[in-house]
């Protein structure tokens, strides 16, 4: 198993790091830590010689920040790999045959309200949305991460089938207390013995001894979200999203990067890759204009 962390060498990316960290010493996997230098471009008032020499100081200066940081007695029993990159952007790393293998993205963002360069905008959307593993946005500094309940938000129909083994594994290995949560607003009104009958047969299809359901009412599906996992004290959110882009994502807006961006605790979203069925024609359309939209992002 690799793990992908990205840094800029803040805090919030240390973070990041340590849980990663945390993690690779539990399942013994390899962390591939991952800066992206900012390489100054051509001016014309600057000779190409100045220029080459800025850079060049540039890169220097991030081998030995991120040599230092592997360095580190808490580091000491992890195996990190390195990588200073340049001209690339934090969401194509995906694409890069040097992290296709990745199971796992843990990433650092600063809390609500906060900017952070690699979860902000467009970077953000494009993170989660694209990446095909999980990914996990790490707020806080932990010296420990410990993971003793989770909170899996969903609507629990067919497709959240495809992603739940995921997220449960990751329960698992920290034998953490699933809460499965269902929020109903006023605009996506739900009778209760309905949702019941759903999420009961998704506790009886995954096999959850330790777990509950709980079904929360409030104006906004993340507010919902956020409310219950202060009540309940949720050490973790996990969420699936449908990686949509280009039309579809206008049409359906995403959930996980909302909250991944806004809400303080770690956020372990999963990308369901496959649409629902019924999409049909509409499906056809939003594939092609999500092809034309990466053709563009590659130029």
């Amino acid at each position: 198993m690799k793990i992908l962390v990205p840094t800029d060498f803040s805090d919030h990316s240390f973070y990041a790091l340590k849980v990663a960290a945390s993690i690779s010493k539990k399942i013994k996997s390899e962390i591939n830590l991952v800066h992206i230098t900012n390489i100054i471009p051509a001016i014309q008032e600057i000779s190409m010689q100045d220029i080459k020499k800025a850079n060049e100081k540039i890169e220097t200066y991030a081998r030995q920040e991120i040599k230092k940081i592997i360095s580190l007695d808490r580091f000491k029993n992890t195996t990190i790999s390195p990588y200073v990159l340049s001209n690339i952007k934090v969401w194509e790393l995906l694409n890069d045959d040097r992290f296709k293998d990745t199971d796992l993205i843990v990433i650092g963002s600063h809390g609500k309200g906060g900017v952070n360069k690699f979860l902000i905008g467009s970077n953000a959307e494009k993170v989660i949305r694209m990446a095909s593993c999980p990914v996990l946005t790490i707020k806080n500094n932990m010296e420990s991460f410990h993971l003793k309940r989770m909170v899996f938000a969903s609507d629990f129909f067919t497709e959240s089938f495809k992603v739940f083994d995921q997220i449960k594994i990751f329960a698992e290995l920290y034998d953490a207390h699933i809460d499965l949560l269902k929020i109903i607003t006023p605009k996506n009104f739900e009778p209760t013995p309905e949702s019941l009958r759903l999420m009961n047969n998704f506790v009886k299809k995954f096999d959850l001894n330790k777990s509950a359901v709980h079904i929360y009412n409030a104006h906004s599906i993340e507010k919902g979200i956020t409310d219950f996992c202060d009540e309940v004290r949720a050490d973790m959110i996990a969420l699936e999203t449908h990686g949509r882009t280009g039309l579809s994502h206008i049409i359906n807006g995403s959930l996980a990067e909302n909250v991944a961006l806004h809400e303080d605790r770690p956020v372990l979203s999963v990308k369901i890759i496959e649409y629902p069925e019924n999409i049909s024609g509409l499906k056809r359309y939003i594939t092609y204009q999500e092809k034309l939209e990466a053709e563009r992002a590659i130029l």
